[in-house]
Parts: C-alpha cells; structure tokens; sequence
C-alpha cells in the first residue's frame, strides 16, 4: 500500500513538472522585433528592403508596414508593422493572424 502510494505521488509530480516546463517552453522571445529596436531607417530598408505602405500614426510618427505583395485570401497574418520615431525604430508588431 505504501509503494503504490509513492508511484502515485511520484507520477502526479512528474506529469505536474512536464506540464510547467512544456507552458515555459512554449513562449519564445520575439527575435524580429528585438532586432529591429532602436535601428535607423536606412538600416530596416537593408535588412527587410522597401516597405509595402509607409503612413504616419495619430502620434505623428511614421509607419512602415510589410506584408506579402499577393495572396489568395488576403489577411494580415505575417504582417509586420515598424514605427519610427525621430528616425528610430520604437515599435515593432508582427501580425500572427
């Protein structure tokens, strides 16, 4: 009775522990956007070229927007959104869906 007691307990901290390791795992750093953080505008139209749509916020900052030139269905997943301030990137937004 002892032992069955123990695998169980071992088991429940086993599965409790894969559990919190794989939800930790999960998440990854936003490695476009970290790159990209305080870079020139000269320097994000070397790395990712010329920007599809180029705008300017509410906040007067300018906005440069990639995305595919041409899609089936056309959706903003993979859209990249750079916001530049005094000629500085401030903001970076990738679009998942």
């Amino acid at each position: 009775m002892l032992s069955k007691g123990c695998v169980l307990l071992l088991s429940l901290f086993l599965l409790c522990s894969c559990a919190s390791f794989k939800s930790a795992k999960g998440k990854e750093p936003p490695v476009l956007e970290n790159a990209l953080i305080s870079m020139s505008e000269e320097d994000v139209r070397k790395k990712l070229g010329e920007p599809t749509v180029v705008s300017l916020t509410l906040e007067n900052r300018i906005l440069w927007t990639y995305r595919a030139e041409w899609k089936i269905v056309p959706d903003n997943k993979d859209t990249v959104y750079i916001e530049f301030q005094d000629g500085k990137v401030v903001k970076v937004l990738k679009a998942k869906k």
